[in-house]
């Protein structure tokens, strides 16, 4: 999809509609060779410097083998990985499979804060990973589903919070966990508005974009990396708004 959030840097960065990644360069193509048989020779040090997602992904399918002897916790971050390795190389079926099953998973009943924490931030970012999926699969209302959760009028809030593990009140008192908490926020604007863009409701996707714009003036984000200002750009051409989008492109550069 056209725009392009970054899932913020804790969590590495994948590419995408919600993902966005330096590992990955400018471009979301990866390419698809074969892989380097023997570990830690010359080939395959240069393999991996050159296409390190696809000895990661060799090595996540190899270590879910054995899921007894990862344990669950390790499991689960094999799992969220995995996911975002899979949306690199565009197996969107196989990506949104690995976030269901991360999703699935049940909070541990004897955990400490920083356990809870942990798990609503690894469900918020599979929520991220599922909606990108299911809207590269053409199911755009699986994707906003994904975004909203309960649907409550505080939804979008609640997931930038868990994915940034920051709370408005802790925002409120701390300058860096509110440029933490005003990223997340964006990230996820923006992805609600790329998947309401393509179901058609172009009103509100654009307000989307504009809430996600003004949430990354509040961290200062990177323009030409602006994952709100693709978004809104997604937004214009989707509604043949051709000169518009343009004017955004130039300013970027």
């Amino acid at each position: 999809m056209l725009a392009l959030t970054s899932v913020s840097r804790y969590f590495s960065e994948a590419k995408g509609l919600v993902v966005d990644n330096s590992l990955c360069a400018n471009s979301r193509a990866i390419n698809q060779e074969e892989l380097v048989p023997e570990l830690a020779t010359p080939e395959d040090l240069e393999q991996v410097k050159r296409n390190p997602l696809l000895r990661a992904r060799a090595s996540l399918a190899y270590a879910m083998k054995y899921p007894d002897e990862l344990g669950p916790d390790a499991l689960v971050s094999a799992r969220l990985t995995m996911a975002y390795v899979q949306l690199a190389f565009r197996e969107y079926g196989k990506a949104l499979a690995e976030a269901k099953f991360v999703l699935e998973t049940t909070e541990p009943s004897d955990g400490d804060d920083l356990s809870h924490r942990l798990h609503k931030r690894r469900m918020a970012t599979a929520r991220m990973y599922a909606a990108e999926a299911s809207c590269a699969l053409g199911e755009s209302v699986e994707a906003m589903k994904c975004l909203v959760g309960d649907g409550q009028d505080d939804a979008f809030d609640r997931l930038a919070s868990d994915l940034s593990g920051v709370t408005i009140e802790t925002a409120a008192s701390n300058g860096k966990g509110k440029r933490r908490l005003a990223r997340a926020q964006s990230m996820v604007r923006s992805s609600a508005s790329a998947a309401t863009a393509v179901m058609g409701n172009l009103t509100a996707a654009k307000q989307l974009a504009m809430s996600a714009q003004a949430m990354e003036d509040a961290y200062a984000a990177n323009r030409e990396r602006s994952s709100a200002r693709r978004a809104l750009i997604y937004c214009l051409l989707r509604g043949g708004n051709h000169g518009a989008a343009l004017s955004i492109l130039r300013s970027l550069r």
